[in-house]
């Protein structure tokens, strides 16, 4: 699911008061973790709520401490249109994203029914990478969340297996006929991202390429865990120090791997959205139906 970017605002509680915007929607269910109000009453809600706490879960086994102050507020309105209107008038959102939405002020995120899990996965990784990884180069704000935009997987009791590391269609699209001659030195450099929409989105993709990049490289474990320890490694960047080699070797090495998606393109671009599945059974019947390699690269801790 296409989304355009994330929206962290800080309001005054002047413009909306947080206490009294979940009493808008009838119905309520409590996780683990967050707190989800909604507007219909429909299944897909309370698989939503399931897939939140079980992602948290995730994010604590496999790759960083998701430390935070939960529950935190979850907004569910009906469609897109819904959203955009709640935001306008009850936010003062002007200009509205598309998909979700998340308030550190009021630790309180709105999105609708259909933005999909990949959307609440990058959404949702903002706060938790502000709190556990708060010296995470400048790059990196966009280029983790959107890394977790993109899976599959399937329940095991009540944990999530999920298989990573798969480029975003929309957003090899978007980089379109530029992807082989990406620059890894000026992605992983300050970023300089616009206030213009479509521009944001680009810069994110290009971001986006340099995290799986790390995964394909079986490094974006170690990425995450050099930044919460706060260890470089003796190199200049936790880029480097995660590939344990200078930019200048890590380039050519870079550049195998754009060519190599330039190559698989069309496959990407047939890719479906991020999907969990009810069970194991389930999932090998999706990715061979899909033809999606469940193959994943080993990551050096």
């Amino acid at each position: 699911m296409k989304r355009i970017l994330l929206f962290c605002l800080f309001l005054s509680p002047i413009i909306a008061r947080p206490q009294v915007l979940p009493q808008q929607f009838p119905y309520h269910t409590n996780a683990s973790y967050f707190d989800f109000h909604y507007k219909r009453n429909v299944p897909k809600i309370t698989e939503i709520a399931r897939f939140a706490d079980g992602f948290v879960k995730l994010l604590n086994r496999d790759f960083f401490e998701a430390d935070f102050d939960f529950p935190i507020q979850v907004l569910v309105l009906e469609d897109q249109n819904q959203f955009k209107q709640f935001l306008v008038k009850e936010l003062q959102i002007d200009e509205p994203p598309s998909f979700g939405i998340y308030v550190p002020n009021f630790k309180l995120f709105a999105t609708y029914e259909d933005s999909g899990l990949g959307t609440f996965a990058h959404e949702i990784l903002h706060p938790l990478v502000e709190r556990n990884l708060q010296d995470r180069p400048a790059w990196s704000k966009e280029g983790i969340p959107t890394f977790f935009e993109k899976f599959y997987g399937y329940w095991k009791g009540d944990d999530l297996i999920v298989i990573w590391g798969f480029q975003n269609p929309w957003r090899i699209a978007q980089i379109g006929t530029n992807l082989t001659h990406l620059n890894l030195r000026e992605i992983i450099s300050e970023p300089k991202l616009s206030t213009d929409f479509v521009a944001v989105e680009r810069e994110e993709s290009n971001l986006r390429m340099a995290s799986v990049f790390l995964w394909n490289q079986g490094r974006f474990r170690r990425f995450l865990k050099l930044i919460a320890a706060h260890d470089k490694a003796g190199f200049p960047s936790y880029f480097e120090a995660a590939m344990e080699m200078p930019i200048d070797k890590i380039q050519p090495v870079w550049q195998s791997y754009l060519d190599e998606v330039a190559k698989q393109r069309t496959k990407i671009l047939s890719l479906p959205v991020s999907t969990i599945c009810n069970d194991e059974a389930a999932f090998q019947s999706f990715v061979k139906v899909n033809q999606i390699s469940s193959e994943q690269p080993k990551q050096r801790e």
